[in-house]
């Protein structure tokens, strides 16, 4: 066992070398002889067959195919036999510490400018195995290595400038002598006129000044495109990736208007408008008493991004960046507003949303809420930061679990049916259960209905169950029909075997029992627990300022039967709340709030639905404090600003007609904030919803007369005529003219946001493409310029960027409703299609899940995560499906964070690695703690697949599970993909085609 006397020992013997390749000590000689430089590529090569040495000490492996996460000058991934010698990551780290003190005047472990993680040679043939074996072997500082063509890289594979990692390593040996290894060159290869050919002056005296490199948000080079402002040095011309010679001035935009245009310094910077200088060192010299730095050849990376195609993708006639123009319809159509300057919130389960509400809600002026269902008599939880074991508040002494207790839970729950209904209700004397503690039943049921035999359905068996909180007194839990029979007749002396959860939250801290196959018998005459009247911040909003959808295919019976033939449930009578018009089968999946308090919005969008469902917080502990029910998750995002006012008027088309809502927008709390805000994010509000709903009056109005509708209101009057609604003179005339404008646009052609937004995603990504989502298929089959399969784009671009990995987490059984299980057949039979065609395209960097709730029980996941290469995200309700992005409705928040750090937006990344450590049981680590070492595997794109795919070997450690393809479709079959999975343009003319089934259905199905 080590010692500190063993330590002490060692390093007093020993220096620096007492640590291994972990010390960060550095070679002073690089080659065995002269290297040439070339500074387009950034590489250096030895002649002669001249070896290379370690220059930092880490681990060497010979790559047959290449190295993919590397790129070159060019941004493309390196081919051939490479050896890679990858520095000891903590050696790196402390280099990188280094550097951001001496240099960058740092002292926060970063560094300004690109650091070293890896170097690879190329052009050296691959040694026989006995001399090199695959896996990676040691190289310490100073190891001979072999000879080729020699290039650095970041940690995210980037190349850096050779000359400039030279000049870095020598200042810091002459800043810290200790650094230098003494059997990795003599000191005076330090300096060029002493120094071997090989040695580090002599590499430091190939080139000097100031180098920049241009790349785009994603990582690749960065490309001046046609018609967009580009960026410049000084009063130079637009330029291209480079690297470019930096002598003086700044890099800033190449026009006095940026336009949309951001770009800062990578890996850490803040991209924005403002010019950027060459950085200057601390003017105090790091470590105290050493001289200054002198850095003769310096490297900078500037990052660089066109917010609105960024986040609205390509929108016009032609291609950019190989990524193909919209159809004609889109490129006329208003499109969403990015916002920049935006301060938000991702939330990361329905607990904390629904906290939102509360708080957004709560003593505001003016509220609106639109859901496909509301409930104001459930209660939600008081803000967005209240959960167990702090809320409920424990009415007594919270009590630890006592040993006895797990006994007395088991030996002396009792059960009677209540009344003369299927309900049973379970309960406990006093004693037998911790007071305030979450007790939750799980009856044992069969997973059905279904048209097949129940045996052969692979779903979960715990039923949803019943909750309550300890009291001091008897405890009891109501069972809603635990057997499942509806109107049929009860059981008359069953048994109910069920499985008890007890969450105690007394003196020691939160602690869990479960007991499973719990078995008594069914009395009668019990009388169910009385449930105290709560309401939650919904229920003081006017039914004129709510909307609702309900969908039978979403398991929402609706509030009333589709009438006759018309296949649209029109609002136009505006009952209260309004139910937005829509096509049978049709959902409407967004839940959006906003509350104006007099001053500002504050908005909440989230896919969940607006009653006890969306309360849903630690489903591993059963939802403590909240009622029991499904296992949906439903992420969300609380918005201020101009992003909340873009949320708040989506909730006003959901709420109000037409004809209510433009006299509304008179109103002055419809203005916009005269400022964008202080905030790091870009954003923008998408909607995804088929043809003729929005407004369906405005759908008869020829497509020539809404292309070219005027800008002004007397125009548009005159225009639209008898299309529109008596209204009184505006006083807001450009708002309305807007949202005509909008409105008809949106019926005559439905509305598409989320698949542009995605494709240029898509299209660019090089690391990771992460997404949580109901549904997940091909997104087209046809080639109209309005349809884009982003499953076949995906497949694609895994082809072309072999770095790229791919994260699905999707719900083990398709959310649909009773009587809808053919729909969801031909969902299992396109996601079992997309996950082939994603594995044929990339064998081993595709890994899709279900996501398990509480054990047993498999996520329900309501709307649409999508986080790409940690500078993209998406938040919303929509599917990736053709139906979910092009026939419902759905709202989604499409966002960027302007503030890099380590290469990637920070409130992006810090999205991504929240959503996957909720579904891996992981945290992040309290300021004193060590963090788990599979938290910190999340921050790194690369290792955070690999952890993901480790967990799915092993079965899913109970957390996730691989994929259960479905019933084979000769035991269930599947409906068309024209009626199960349609586009929303040209809808209408197919309906007729399946108005038999639609009235097989029945009226409470459609």
């Amino acid at each position: 066992m080590i010692n500190s006397t063993i330590a002490t020992t060692a390093f007093n013997q020993a220096g620096l070398d007492a640590m291994g390749a972990a010390s960060g000590q550095l070679a002073a000689q690089w080659a065995e002889g002269a290297a040439s430089y070339d500074a387009n590529a950034m590489t250096l090569t030895t002649a002669g067959g001249t070896r290379w040495h370690a220059m930092v000490g880490g681990t060497l492996l010979w790559r047959d195919q290449g190295a993919p996460e590397l790129t070159d000058a060019a941004g493309n991934a390196l081919t051939g036999v490479v050896a890679v010698l990858r520095f000891h990551p903590q050696a790196a780290l402390r280099l990188r510490r280094l550097i951001g003190q001496r240099y960058d005047g740092r002292t926060d472990d970063r560094a300004s400018r690109p650091v070293p993680f890896f170097a690879a040679i190329r052009g050296a043939a691959m040694p026989p195995s006995s001399e090199a074996p695959q896996a990676a072997h040691a190289a310490s500082t100073g190891t001979p290595l072999v000879a080729g063509t020699l290039t650095f890289h970041d940690d995210q594979g980037a190349i850096v400038d050779p000359v400039a990692v030279a000049c870095l390593h020598r200042d810091l040996m002459r800043a810290f002598s200790a650094l230098r290894k003494n059997d990795a060159g003599p000191a005076g290869d330090l300096d060029s006129g002493t120094s071997s050919p090989g040695g580090i002056g002599a590499v430091c005296a190939l080139a000097n000044g100031v180098r920049v490199s241009m790349v785009d948000i994603f990582g690749g080079p960065w490309v001046q495109r046609t018609g967009r402002v580009g960026l410049r040095i000084g009063s130079g011309g637009a330029l291209g990736a480079g690297p470019h010679d930096w002598p003086e001035g700044t890099v800033q935009a190449a026009a006095t208007d940026p336009g949309d245009l951001r770009f800062g310094f990578s890996p850490e910077g803040a991209l924005g408008t403002a010019g950027l200088s060459r950085p200057a060192f601390p003017a105090t010299p790091f470590p105290a008493g050493s001289a200054a730095p002198v850095l003769p050849r310096q490297f900078f990376r500037v990052v660089a991004v066109h917010t609105e195609l960024h986040l609205l993708g390509n929108r016009s006639a032609g291609a950019i960046d190989g990524i193909e123009g919209a159809d004609e319809a889109t490129r006329l159509e208003p499109a969403p507003t990015v916002r920049d300057g935006e301060s938000l919130e991702l939330l990361v389960d329905g607990q904390a949303t629904a906290g939102a509400i509360t708080e957004a809600v709560s003593g505001s002026a003016f509220a609106l809420a639109a859901s496909p269902t509301l409930a104001d008599n459930v209660a939600f939880p008081p803000n967005r930061t209240a959960r167990w074991p702090a809320v409920p508040a424990v009415v007594g002494t919270a009590e630890d679990l006592a040993p006895a207790q797990s006994a007395r839970a088991r030996n002396e729950a009792m059960a009677a049916y209540a009344g003369s209904s299927p309900d049973v209700v379970l309960s406990w004397p006093a004693g037998a259960l911790p007071v305030g503690a979450h007790v939750r039943a799980f009856p044992r049921v069969d997973p059905g209905p279904a048209i097949v035999p129940l045996a052969e359905l692979d779903f979960a068996r715990r039923g949803d169950g019943g909750a309550t909180v300890a009291a001091a007194g008897a405890t009891a839990i109501l069972l809603r029909d635990p057997y499942r029979v509806g109107a049929n007749p009860r059981p008359g002396t069953p048994r109910l075997r069920f499985d008890l959860l007890i969450v105690a939250r007394g003196p020691a801290g939160v602690q869990t029992r479960l007991l499973g196959g719990l078995d008594v018998p069914v009395g009668t005459g019990a009388t169910a627990p009385a449930r105290p009247p709560v309401t939650n911040a919904l229920s003081a909003m006017p039914l004129d300022r709510r909307g609702l959808a309900p969908s039978p295919r979403l398991g929402l019976p609706p509030t009333a039967p589709a009438a006759g033939s018309d296949p649209i449930l029109a609002a136009l009578g505006e009952a209260a709340p309004r139910e937005s018009p829509r096509f049978r089968t049709m959902a409407r999946a967004e839940s959006v709030v906003a509350a104006h308090d007099g001053t500002a919005w504050t908005a909440v969008l989230t896919a969940g639905f607006l009653d006890g469902r969306v309360v849903r917080g630690d489903a591993r502990l059963g939802n403590p404090g909240n009622d029991a029910g499904s296992e949906d998750h439903a992420p969300g995002l609380r918005a201020t600003g101009r992003l909340a006012l873009d949320l708040a008027r989506a909730a006003l088309r959901r709420t109000h007609h037409l004809a209510r809502r433009l006299p509304e927008l008179d109103s002055s709390r419809w203005n916009a904030p005269s400022a964008a805000g202080t905030g790091t994010v870009s954003g923008a509000i998408l909607q995804n919803v088929a043809e003729t709903c929005e407004s369906p009056e405005l759908s008869l109005v020829p497509e020539s007369t809404v292309h070219g509708l005027p800008s002004d209101w007397n125009g548009v009057v005159s225009a639209l005529g008898s299309s529109l609604p008596s209204l009184p003179a505006p006083t807001a005339g450009d708002r309305w003219v807007a949202e005509v404008r909008r409105e008809a646009f949106a019926a005559k052609h439905g509305r598409r946001d989320t698949q542009w937004s995605l494709r240029w995603a898509i299209g660019h990504a090089r690391r990771l493409v992460y997404i949580e989502t109901p549904l997940f298929g091909a997104t087209a089959d046809g080639t109209g310029a309005h349809e884009v399969d982003l499953v076949a784009l995906l497949a694609t671009r895994l082809a072309a960027a072999r770095d790229l990995r791919v994260i699905v987490a999707v719900p083990k059984r398709i959310p649909f409703g009773p009587g809808y299980e053919s729909f969801a057949q031909r969902f299992y039979l396109l996601r079992n299609a997309a996950l082939a065609t994603l594995q044929a395209a990339a064998p081993g960097r595709i890994a899709l899940y279900h996501p398990v709730g509480f054990p047993g029980r498999p996520e329900v996941i309501r709307g649409t995560v999508a986080v790409i290469d940690d500078v993209w995200a998406l938040v919303g309700a929509s599917s990736l499906s053709r139906r979910g992005l092009t026939l419902d409705g759905s709202i989604d928040a499409v966002l960027t964070d302007r503030a890099f750090h380590d290469g990637a937006s920070i409130a992006i990344r810090d999205l991504r690695r929240r959503a996957m450590a909720r579904t891996l049981s992981l945290s992040a680590p309290a300021a004193t703690t060590t963090a788990n070492a599979s938290w910190v595997r999340t921050r790194d794109p690369r290792a955070a697949f690999t952890l993901v795919s480790e967990i799915l070997a092993r079965g899913g450690d109970g957390l996730i599970e691989p994929l259960w393809p479905g019933l084979p479709e000769t035991e269930l079959p599947a409906l068309p993909r024209t009626i199960a999975d349609p586009d929303g343009r040209g809808f209408p003319t197919i309906l007729a085609t399946f108005a038999d089934l639609l009235a097989g259905l029945g009226p409470s199905r459609v």
